[in-house]
């Protein structure tokens, strides 16, 4: 692909990315009532496996935007049962990570790493060639860092799929676990405090 082509199929990207927004915010606006946490609690409460469906499939699209996790998770914390949360989470871990390992190249994402964060990219790979599995485990396990640039790094360095994917699954299955039971079993007890 070249950098025309890249550059079309970024700004599209973005451009799709932007649409969304813009129209997540028109709804917001227009419809202040759908956005309220007990309306989405209970809209996700009966449509548990639908909901479970989209979220994983926004959880595999996000890997393309290099955007964390992190958000979604949280997001996902205020709507779901936590077990059926993580269980799906992870899935959409590898499923994410799968797909960008074998993309990366095709996507152009190694030049943009590389050519943006030459310093950053250059580190990395003296450290992942000596302790392959810590490092991409811990690189998971870092909160507001994507782990997609980990996975596209391993990629480029011909790390194996196997390798990459349970790094990245320890680090973000931990993180996210810490997320989702802590997070879960805080927002409970401040909803009962609250109530009370």
């Amino acid at each position: 692909m070249d950098k025309e082509k890249f550059e079309t199929v970024g700004s599209f990207g973005l451009y799709l990315w932007l649409v969304l927004i813009a129209g997540c915010l028109s709804l917001f606006f227009l419809k202040p009532e759908l956005f309220e946490p007990e309306n989405l609690r209970q809209f996700f409460s009966d449509n548990l496996v639908s909901g479970l469906i989209f979220y994983f499939i926004i959880s595999t699209v996000r890997g393309f935007t290099l955007i964390p996790s992190t958000p979604i998770v949280l997001a996902g914390i205020l709507v779901f049962p936590p077990w059926p949360l993580f269980l799906v989470n992870q899935v959409a871990v590898y499923t994410s990570s799968a797909i960008l390992y074998y993309m990366t190249r095709y996507m152009r994402f190694d030049h943009f790493f590389f050519t943006h964060y030459p310093l950053q990219v250059e580190k990395l790979i003296l450290l992942l060639r000596k302790r392959e599995l810590p490092v991409i485990s811990l690189w998971g396990f870092a909160p507001f860092i994507p782990s997609d640039m980990i996975v596209c790094i391993c990629s480029v360095l011909r790390i194996s799929v196997f390798k990459t994917l349970l790094g990245v699954s320890i680090g973000e299955g931990a993180i996210c676990a810490i997320y989702i039971f802590g997070g879960s079993a805080g927002l409970a007890a401040l909803l009962n405090y609250l109530q009370v």
